[in-house]
């Protein structure tokens, strides 16, 4: 029982995924994704942008001074623009601002920095990771970045920290916050200290973070986090209690009203119950059962991972053979409506508990209920690792916690076992990465089509000294059609489904579903060339026509290798969401199987009660069931005599040194 039910120390380290620390916890090796499209060279685009502003100007377009109020302006609205949402037009309208010839006289002065850091920013939130960095590097060297109370130049800091954490390449976030100076105030060296904690981590420099997470105090947003860390890796060294005192700094429940990370950063609450978490497997692994419920205890009930407190807290009172204390922890975890990722395991716990009080009818019946219902949802998660359509909805709510059967009602099994599986499935971490860069460049293709047909457009007003762009236009956008032969697929998807639910004949679906998967790998070829430009690099000069024609020509290159890029994440984000769900699989079978032995356990333990219970009638021990009830006398010899109980309290009976009154 020990080596199945009790947590591991390792699996403390799995606590550091996820939102409160911005990094992936260890997972089995998968094939790398493919190479994400790598941007142009700042530099390079820079230039571009001036050229064209040179262009501009020599046909007497766009600006030709740029003002303080103009900046100002733009300002204003690069800022209601990413308030909205709208990061794309945000980072246009600041990337026309930032590249303009002009704009070097305003460097040096906070419009300047704050037009720098709204572009950094923008650019950022896009996904365009290496522009975004380049910008905002570029504004932690200027010359005047860190006078007076450098607004901008720490704003630049937390967001080069927030990228890094985001793309988890610490030694590039490292690297990017090399300009800080020491003099930099106490909560910005916080930054960088923790950015290099995270560097020398993730190179296996065990005693390096260790120093660098030491140096962050609690004046930085990340104190909570890096002396969370700090108990990871001693804690991985056997270092114990060393580990439990860090993890005790953050859990205190007398902290939080005085502490500035519960002010400074909302994450610290979501990484004070993992360090709770992590006490209280701590003192599980030193068989310090007393402390490790008490630690359990401190999770508090809104929180994300109270059952994952709550099970983890019967596991071990288990072990200490508290059963009572084991089944009250598990009634209580029962008592959360909702599905969780433990309720499969926590039914097998708490039949193994009756088991253990001796209650063989209860743990009979539990572990038949068990195998009735999970039994299904093994093999409908089997199912949906074959449906793309099923698999990606369940995934997504296994992520974002929404509701797996809202875009996915239909499918067999219903819509509570969709339900059942987003809860249980345990999602690789590496599949959230996979995830948002496949969204980033559909995002970004969406983007190159539409700017595509602006340039066509440009060209065209070019050539003929004016015009409009057509009404009609003898082509359609491919995002659009591609989205349109999406939804008829998904439609053609959910009718075999429908056939499949009604029992239809299998020699009729086959040919279905060949034809299916043979339209959806049509669906997925490369995209003809798009207009506007060709594959061949055309000549880029100083005239706007050629500017624009080259661009046609790198933006037609760059949409088919961002289609060869997306068809590859595709391919891993499938193969990650294929594996998630064979270990649901194989986590259920393992269950199922304890299931069924605990059920041969269940008979064998009724048997030896029924041994024991003859046994005792044959030596004139009457069982517990025959105690008090009208059936004794039928167990009394004849020389025996029945009297039937009458209650403690004599009416002249002495209570205490007091007579009765």
């Amino acid at each position: 029982m020990r080596g199945v039910l009790r947590p591991s120390i390792a699996s403390v380290c799995l606590l550091a995924s996820g939102v409160a620390l911005g990094q992936p916890g260890p997972s089995r090796p998968t094939p790398p994704p493919a190479a994400p499209v790598t941007p142009a060279d700042p530099v390079t685009h820079g230039e571009a942008m001036r050229a064209y502003h040179v262009a501009l100007n020599q046909r007497r377009l766009g600006w030709q001074e740029l003002k303080l109020d103009e900046l100002r302006a733009r300002l204003a609205e690069g800022e209601l623009l990413l308030r909205d949402g709208r990061t794309d037009e945000a980072a246009s309208r600041m990337l026309e601002v930032v590249e303009h010839p002009r704009f070097d006289l305003f460097v040096d002065t906070d419009d300047g920095r704050a037009a720098l850091f709204l572009l950094g920013d923008a650019l950022g939130r896009a996904g365009a990771y290496e522009l975004a960095r380049a910008y905002l590097r570029g504004l932690l060297g200027s010359r005047t970045a860190w006078s007076g109370n450098a607004t901008y130049a720490r704003r630049s800091v937390r967001r080069l920290v927030e990228i890094a954490s985001e793309t988890n390449d610490f030694a590039a976030g490292q690297a990017d916050l090399r300009a800080v100076p020491a003099s930099a105030p106490e909560e910005t060296r916080g930054e960088v200290a923790y950015i290099t904690g995270r560097a020398r981590e993730a190179l296996g420099d065990a005693e390096g973070a260790l120093a660098a997470y030491a140096t962050v105090t609690q004046a930085s947003r990340f104190w909570a986090q890096a002396t969370y860390l700090q108990g990871l890796i001693l804690v991985e060294k056997g270092r114990y209690h060393e580990g439990e005192n860090l993890f005790c700094k953050i859990a205190d429940p007398h902290r939080q009203a005085n502490t500035t990370p519960v002010f400074a950063d909302e994450r610290y609450f979501a990484v004070r119950d993992l360090a709770r978490l992590a006490l209280g497997r701590v003192a599980h692994e030193e068989r310090r059962f007393d402390d490790a419920r008490y630690y359990y205890y401190l999770v508090p009930e809104d929180s994300d991972r109270l059952a994952e407190a709550l099970y983890e807290a019967a596991t071990s009172r288990y072990e200490k053979k508290d059963y009572e204390g084991a089944s009250e922890l598990l009634a209580e975890l029962a008592r959360i409506h909702n599905h969780h990722r433990y309720e499969d395991e926590a039914w097998v716990l708490g039949a193994y508990v009756d088991l253990a009080r001796c209650k063989f009818d209860d743990a009979d019946r539990k572990l038949r209920e068990f195998l009735s219902r999970y039994e299904p949802i093994r093999d409908a998660a089997r199912r949906v690792a074959g449906d793309e359509r099923a698999m990606t909805a369940v995934l997504t709510a296994a992520r974002s916690g929404t509701d797996a059967a809202a875009t996915d009602e239909s499918y067999a099994g219903g819509a509570d076992t969709l339900r059942a599986i987003a809860a249980l499935v345990r999602v690789d971490p590496a599949y959230e990465g996979v995830r948002r860069r496949r969204a980033i460049l559909d995002h970004e293709g969406s983007g190159l089509r539409l700017a595509l047909l602006s340039l066509g457009d440009m060209q065209s007003s070019l050539a003929t000294n004016g015009g409009v762009r057509p009404g009609v236009l003898e082509h359609r956008d491919l995002g659009e059609t591609r989205d349109t032969v999406k939804e008829a697929l998904g439609g053609v998807r959910l009718q075999i489904d429908q056939l499949e639910q009604a029992h239809a004949a299998t020699d009729k679906l086959a040919p279905l579903r060949e034809e299916l998967a043979h339209l959806e790998e049509r669906a997925t070829e490369p995209a003809p060339e798009t207009a506007g430009g060709t594959a061949g690099g055309a000549p880029v000069g100083v005239d706007l026509k050629d500017l624009l024609g080259g661009d046609s020509a790198r933006a037609s290159a760059l949409l088919r290798t961002v289609d060869v890029a997306g068809r590859e994440l595709g391919k891993t984000e499938a193969q990650l969401a294929k594996d998630a769900l064979r270990r649901l699989d194989l986590r259920l079978s393992r269950l199922l199987r304890r299931a069924r032995l605990g059920r041969i356990e269940s008979v064998l333990g009724r048997k030896r009660a029924l041994e024991v219970e003859i046994e005792a009638i044959n030596d004139g021990i009457l069982p517990a069931s025959a105690l008090d009830s009208l059936d004794a006398a039928r167990y009394l010899e004849d020389s025996e005599e029945y009297w039937p109980f009458e209650g403690d309290d004599w009416a002249d009976e002495f209570v205490g040194s007091e007579a009765p009154k």
